[in-house]
């Protein structure tokens, strides 16, 4: 059978063998124990994922982390993003699982950004090439830590946001007070002091603080506290990760 797969591939497009192993994979994990937001997927129960394996944290048929289904039940729940209304999204270093999601929707004016080249656009966040005020809704998550000025990244995103448009800024919360010291530059030093090899500073909750002084105000949503136990771990979902709602500052 290892024979047939070459030929599969020059046979079947890609999104029709991404659909068939979708199908495939939602009817080897088909169960009433978990559901995946993201897909409508129902499990058994969701599979280990992460640098250190943490149980039940992917989506076996959309590829979905727990971070990834927080936020889209959060969008779908606590903002206006899915009204109806035209608006022009920024997606920074999109996750398949959202993109398509973000892409159904034909008021949704999206534009998704990288420095690398599986994006629309390649974006340094440091220097954005839009003017102000150009962005009703911009979404990055898990990004920041990658970043050695972010600080500069969150002045541009409030540049390009518009007034009455709002940023959700997601980082990895790991310790009390975030930690970073740019003359750590070897990959095993940051792994050891940061937790991955690619990562310049650990955040902690003081993160807020420097949102608000890059010029939003922040709101630190505990969204994912209102579900009860079996809720959260039907959804897959993480008991203690916030969501840094920002809006820019009223001049």
């Amino acid at each position: 059978m290892q024979f047939l797969r070459p030929v599969a591939k020059r046979i079947i497009a890609y999104d029709r063998r991404q659909q068939i192993h979708r199908v495939a994979e939602l009817l080897r994990h088909f169960g009433l124990a978990r559901y995946c937001p993201c897909c409508k997927a129902h499990l058994r129960r969701f599979i280990p994922s992460g640098l250190v394996p943490r149980l039940e944290a992917k989506c076996p048929v959309c590829g979905s982390l727990e971070r990834h289904r927080l936020i889209w039940l959060y969008l779908n729940r606590r903002t206006d993003l899915f009204n109806g209304q035209q608006k022009r999204i920024l997606h920074v270093a999109p996750e398949p699982q959202l993109v398509r999601l973000f892409q159904k929707r034909d008021y949704i004016d999206y534009l998704s950004a990288d420095l690398s080249a599986h994006a629309m656009v390649k974006m340094d966040i440091t220097e954005i090439q839009y003017p102000d005020n150009t962005f009703d809704v911009i979404y990055c998550s898990h990004v920041l830590e990658h970043v050695q000025d972010d600080r500069k990244a969150m002045v541009e995103f409030c540049r390009v946001l518009k007034p009455v448009g709002w940023a959700i800024l997601q980082v990895p919360i790991t310790v009390d007070t975030t930690f970073e010291d740019p003359t750590v530059i070897s990959s095993q030093e940051r792994e050891q002091l940061f937790g991955q090899e690619d990562h310049v500073r650990r955040y902690g909750p003081d993160y807020k603080d420097r949102l608000m002084e890059a010029g939003f105000t922040v709101t630190v949503d505990g969204f994912v506290r209102g579900f009860d136990d079996r809720t959260a771990s039907r959804f897959g979902l993480m008991r203690n990760e916030d969501v840094y709602f920002c809006r820019k500052k009223a001049k």
